[in-house]
């Protein structure tokens, strides 16, 4: 597959970053990029070229994560205490 050819998939946004993914010559390629203001508008950081297996094991680490996070988000949370009348 050459260059002309990549396939291109929808980025993902947040306020100041932005990922890009897309595939060319039989790799995924992910690129951040950081939003440096209006002068320089969206700067590329980091590139990576990953195959299928190490596809597979980014999905398996960041699933992890995701679910770690999730958990800690969960119990980082203070309880909601409920105070039962006092008795005499």
């Amino acid at each position: 597959m050459n260059n002309n050819a990549a396939v291109k998939f929808a980025p993902v946004f947040t306020e100041d970053k932005k990922v890009d993914v897309s595939l060319v010559d039989g790799e995924a390629v992910i690129k951040l990029s950081t939003w440096q203001g209006d002068d320089l508008g969206w700067c590329g950081q980091k590139t990576m070229s990953l195959d299928t297996a190490m596809i597979d094991e980014l999905h398996r680490v960041l699933t992890a994560a995701k679910m770690k996070l999730h958990r800690e988000s969960e119990t980082s949370q203070p309880a909601n205490i409920i105070e039962f009348p006092k008795f005499a």
